[in-house]
């Protein structure tokens, strides 16, 4: 698996949309020759290369979104809500997803090779899987959270929120585990005598390619079918609750109306994460059960491979945007947190400029 904010997706099947079979027999007259050609045959196309421009931008964009919402809610205590405090605990694991694994991804997906060691294919996998599954259970856990405040108003949270964050980063982790354990890397097969390369090289599970495909439909539903019925149904239930309110309660009309922008909010955060993660795991279905056709162009596998990854990021990366859209408060915080840090720049060239007046005086 390598994707949420954002996804999942086998890494046994890294390679498996790239049809190298008229490199891999051809005879010239020296192995440098050999490699060559398959370095041309590997080596990103045009396609590939737009497709590395716009995931290298939405990576900046999401690593200075999700760094303002941790800065936000860590340095004001008056954002240390139960909401704020998961939405941090997620904006971490994008952030987690941003800097280790979509760099690293987007290599191994441009040049159909796995450039990195073997502990790197176990450890980036881990951290990917980990990240998913925080994100994952961090929306389930604000859904529930919200429902009950917004259901059962007077009732107080029967669990603390950092207990929580604990908990999910645990089970998160616990089921990352099984699959890198099988991890390993396979070098590309090449009938050429006494030749060897790291082109081609993936990273690859041990278990068959059967299991393979029921480990992907399983893993389809569990981590986003399950997870998206249950937070839609949830916000169904608070979007009637709060109609209903507001129709035959008129005291508390302030309170109703903070409550309404919250579950706007969490209802937006929802629809991205099933946007987003949707196409990757549509593509791994499909690529796992041999439902994708072999005879296209380079740029068309290009396409059905890389746009389903920028999908699945751009739910890591707009996340902040949303909060910034959505809720008056993060918006004036991200504000705060960018002026604070433009009157520090401008602060420190002033004492540079002073000292340099004060040495060419002396």
């Amino acid at each position: 698996m390598t994707s949420t904010n954002s996804s999942m997706t086998s890494s046994s099947s890294e390679f498996d949309d790239y049809d190298t079979s008229q490199i891999i027999g051809l005879q010239v007259k020296t192995n440098e020759e050999y490699e060559d050609i398959i370095a041309d045959a590997l080596w990103p196309n045009a396609v590939e290369q737009w497709f590395v421009f716009i995931l290298g931008t939405m990576m900046v964009i999401g690593v200075v979104g999700n760094a303002l919402v941790v800065v936000v809610v860590s340095t004001n205590k008056s954002m240390r809500n139960a909401l704020n405090l998961v939405l941090m605990n997620l904006a971490i694991a994008d952030l987690l997803i941003l800097l280790f694994c979509l760099p690293l991804t987007v290599v191994n997906d441009v040049t159909k090779t796995f450039w990195f060691s073997a502990i790197f294919c176990k450890s980036v996998n881990f951290i990917n899987n980990t990240s998913v599954y925080v994100s994952i259970m961090s929306l389930v856990f604000i859904t529930c959270e919200r429902w009950r405040a917004i259901t059962y108003p007077l009732k107080s949270p029967f669990v603390r929120t950092r207990s929580v964050i604990a908990g999910i980063w645990l089970l998160a982790m616990f089921l990352s585990s099984p699959e890198p354990v099988t991890l390993h890397l396979a070098g590309a097969r090449f009938v050429r005598p006494n030749f060897t390369t790291q082109w081609g090289t993936r990273c690859k599970e041990s278990w068959s390619e059967e299991f393979q495909m029921n480990y992907q439909l399983v893993q389809t539903i569990f981590s986003f079918v399950l997870p998206l019925l249950v937070i839609s149904v949830l916000c169904l239930h608070m979007v009637r609750t709060l109609h209903f309110s507001s129709n035959h309660l008129t005291v508390a009309s302030r309170q109703i109306s903070i409550r309404k922008k919250a579950v706007r909010m969490l209802c937006a955060v929802v629809m991205l994460f099933a946007i987003s993660n949707l196409p990757v795991h549509l593509y791994n279905i499909a690529l796992n059960y041999g439902l994708l056709s072999t005879d296209v162009t380079d740029d068309v596998i290009a396409v059905r491979k890389l746009l389903p990854r920028v999908f699945s990021y751009s739910s890591s990366c707009l996340n902040p945007i949303l909060y910034s859209f959505l809720s008056g408060r993060f918006r004036e915080e991200f504000g705060r947190v960018v002026c604070c840090l433009r009157d520090e720049k401008s602060s420190r060239e002033f004492r540079r400029k002073q000292a340099s007046l004060y040495a060419s005086k002396r």
